[in-house]
């Protein structure tokens, strides 16, 4: 089994600990964010009549995934933590079709794992990091990193970037942040402990030959019910990996925050701007 550079608690990856609030209250991202993404593969250069393939690395419980798929994409999606694995396959055998065994050798499924059709995309979900996704050399057109890359040693992950996907093609990072510039906000994420901290002056450290980033933004506001808040809280790292005692003070905390300081009523809506931020590179390989 791939190993992964995810700070662990007890030697178990606090993923492995997400229940399915993670699949459902976790924010989707928007589609100027997807419609960068596949804009840029498309633009690199692909093969006439070919879909776009990309890695979606770190791929959670398939946010980017069926984001991708949605539009004619396929997608291998690769994860470490079984919890997540399961939950996105879940959805999957949800949305299956049929699966699609006769793939050509040589294909990225050759090794047996199975494709599945999922809205206009194939989707494959395997167990690997981004510093070893086992993936064939220059088996995509584009890999991401989506809420993700921040978990990886960028160095390893730099090299296995640079093997598995094709010269010329595309390199991405994409993180939604809560808008931590305005103050109410920006104490909502300390009280959540929730790593709001991207900034647009601090771009992935890819090392060469991927080539530096471009950034492009966009925002959009996170609606939820303040019990919501609450459960999106409990599928941060910082909360899975805390002991119960920890837990129960973090809650209390925002229960405080939510309920007493800003007063909002159990049926009020709390309206979380959001940044997405999107990086564009490229394998500058020959």
């Amino acid at each position: 089994m791939p190993t992964s550079h995810i700070a662990k608690t007890d030697d178990v990856n606090p993923f492995e600990r997400a229940t399915s609030s993670y699949g459902h209250i976790r924010p989707g991202y928007p589609a100027a964010a997807v419609d960068t993404l596949i804009g840029a593969c498309e633009a690199s250069g692909l093969q006439t009549g070919s879909p776009v393939r990309i890695a979606d690395i770190g791929a959670g419980t398939g946010k980017m995934t069926f984001a991708l798929a949605r539009r004619e994409v396929d997608v291998v999606a690769v994860e470490p933590a079984r919890a997540m694995r399961d939950q996105l396959t879940g959805v999957l055998h949800g949305h299956d079709v049929a699966d699609n065994s006769a793939m050509n050798e040589g294909d990225p499924a050759a090794d047996g794992t199975p494709w599945h059709q999922a809205h206009s995309g194939l989707i494959r979900v395997i167990d690997g990091t981004g510093e070893r996704t086992t993936l064939p050399d220059r088996s995509v057109d584009g890999a991401v990193f989506a809420q993700s890359w921040h978990w990886v040693d960028a160095h390893e992950a730099s090299a296995e970037l640079a093997r598995i996907v094709r010269p010329g093609g595309v390199v991405a990072a994409v993180f939604n942040q809560m808008d931590v510039r305005m103050p109410w906000v920006h104490r909502l994420t300390r009280i959540m402990r929730s790593g709001d901290v991207h900034r647009p002056d601090k771009p992935p450290r890819w090392d060469p030959p991927i080539t530096p980033a471009t950034l492009h933004t966009c925002r959009w506001m996170h609606v939820l019910l303040p019990e919501q808040v609450m459960e999106l809280a409990r599928t941060r790292s910082s909360y899975l990996r805390a002991s119960t005692a920890m837990r129960k003070r973090m809650q209390r905390n925002l229960h405080w925050y939510l309920y007493e300081h800003l007063r909002y009523e159990s049926d009020q809506w709390v309206s979380i701007p959001v940044v997405t931020m999107t990086w564009i590179a490229r394998n500058g390989l020959n």
